[in-house]
């Protein structure tokens, strides 16, 4: 009989949390007893998943594990840029284990690509989705020194159109959830596996609009739940044998795995990263376990059968993608009773935003740029260090200025702002008024603003009347209330 090879997936991502008028991360007391978010989640998750300790029978310690060494993974960009700056030793940590995976998984890394900056890509223009799969694969190739195989959708958001785009750029997979399955053919024959009944075990092909074709893997839905929300990193040894009993018995290669947040194995779940490191050990030290990855896998178990997926679907919203656009019903479940119908409003006012600003990125970035959307489709190269001048100097339509070249940098500068402020985790939790909502709203003022400066145009009346509606649940307060408030009373001069 066939061993059982076993995967285990960490989405690790925290939303660019800097204030775009400085740079820096302000002060979140809901964080205490650290300063903000970004460095409680790294006291709790990052650093410890990167030397877990392993505790034998007695309790006492046997050794210490580095687990993103043995677990796949995708880092967002904006907290790898994050943890590069603040938390240096857990980055190199993250890295080093990735080119560790190499040599241990037959020449494929763990480690996979990530859209750039967490935008639900269904919902996104053509042109943006483009530039986010580019983005997050230039960031990816940057820090990690190879190209991905694979790359995970934001909340696993999926569409054809996003698919179709990382296939041409040499993405070779992805993972989803099960219920985003709709159809399998196989050998002639048709099968419905809506309701997520698909077989997890093994990959699927999926067959793109323009020719091309993408793996996908889903992963065990039920058992990434009990991982995630039902207790199963109380015991390090029963994770690891609900693991390895997940695929049952085939002939064939099959693959047991599971996804889930990253943060769930220290931050969601106090220790979570102890038992995480004994569920590996105890994995490893099995005859009839395989602890492998996604890409490694591909090469011994490639599709061998047909998938249709479930367009606009992902995996934390009941209703597809409506929890990014609408009041549908998903919430964090911790505020009863509260509406979300300020959603709809958030998104129509963005919308607005980047809408009107598009045809004058064209105009005036045409006037200064060879090809303003290949610009921006590289200018990620800038947010990662290279100069501006000689990021310039190739993509110029002719020799700029002083001023021009000021000009451009702002023309682009709109874009990269204009695309942050489609975080998805503006909508996720409950209220407008959340720290996550008003982090989008600050990438609007920082829109607004370089708007002013650069075409002349004052879009902040109309934005925030169509934001007004956006009423929040626990203070009274509208959308324009929320913005007043935290964006445009907080301007720094050199920016208003």
């Amino acid at each position: 009989m066939a061993k059982t090879h076993v995967c285990i997936h960490g989405h690790f991502y925290q939303p660019p949390r800097e204030n775009p008028f400085t740079g820096l991360v302000d002060d979140q007391p809901s964080a205490s007893p650290y300063s903000n978010w970004n460095e409680r989640i790294d006291a709790e998750c990052y650093t410890p998943n990167s030397h877990a300790t392993v505790l034998g029978d007695d309790e006492t310690e046997l050794l210490s594990l580095d687990n993103y060494e043995w677990i796949s993974s995708d880092w967002g960009p904006t907290l790898l840029r994050w943890l590069e700056e603040h938390s240096p030793t857990t980055y190199g940590s993250i890295v080093t284990a990735d080119r560790k995976s190499i040599a241990r998984f037959d020449g494929h890394g763990s480690a996979i690509a990530h859209a750039y900056n967490h935008t639900i890509l269904p919902l996104s223009t053509s042109r943006d989705k483009r530039t986010q799969i580019l983005w997050g694969i230039a960031d990816f190739e940057h820090r990690f020194g190879r190209s991905p195989e694979g790359m995970w959708l934001p909340e696993t958001a999926v569409d054809l159109e996003s698919l179709d785009i990382m296939a041409a750029q040499g993405i070779r997979f992805t993972v989803l959830a099960p219920y985003q399955a709709r159809t399998v053919y196989r050998d002639g024959e048709t099968f419905d596996v809506t309701g997520g009944s698909i077989d997890t075990t093994v990959p699927y092909l999926v067959r793109l609009p323009t020719g091309g074709e993408i793996a996908v893997f889903f992963y065990d839905g039920p058992l990434s739940q009990e991982i995630a929300f039902d207790g199963l990193l109380e015991d390090g040894v029963l994770l690891a044998n609900r693991i390895a009993d997940a695929a049952g018995s085939a002939d064939g290669p099959v693959l047991a795995h599971v996804a889930t947040d990253g943060e769930t194995f220290g931050h969601h779940h106090r220790f979570g990263e102890m038992a995480l490191a004994k569920a590996i050990t105890t994995l490893d030290a099995r005859d009839d376990i395989v602890l492998t990855n996604y890409a490694a896998f591909l090469d011994i178990g490639p599709p061998a059968a047909v998938v249709e997926i479930a367009e606009n679907t992902s995996w934390s919203c009941a209703h597809g993608v409506e929890r990014w656009r609408s009041d549908c019903g998903c919430s964090t479940g911790l505020n009863p009773g509260w509406t979300q119908q300020w959603r709809a409003h958030l998104r129509a006012s963005l919308d607005f935003l980047r809408d009107t600003l598009v045809p004058e990125f064209e105009r005036l970035g045409g006037e200064l740029l060879a090809d303003p959307w290949n610009a921006r489709d590289r200018y990620v190269e800038v947010l990662l260090g290279a100069s501006p001048t000689t990021f310039l100097a190739e993509h110029q339509l002719r020799p700029l200025g002083r001023d021009e070249s000021a000009r451009a940098v702002d023309l682009l500068e709109i874009q990269h702002a204009a695309m942050l402020m489609y975080t998805s985790c503006g909508w996720f939790f409950d209220d407008v008024s959340g720290i996550e909502t008003v982090f989008v709203l600050r990438q609007a003022g920082r829109v607004i603003d370089l708007a002013r400066r650069t075409t002349g145009m004052d879009l902040e009346p109309h934005f925030l009347d169509l934001l007004e509606p956006a009423l929040s649940n626990h203070d009274g307060m509208s959308g324009r209330d929320v913005y007043e408030k935290h964006v445009s009373h907080h301007m720094p001069t050199w920016f208003g």
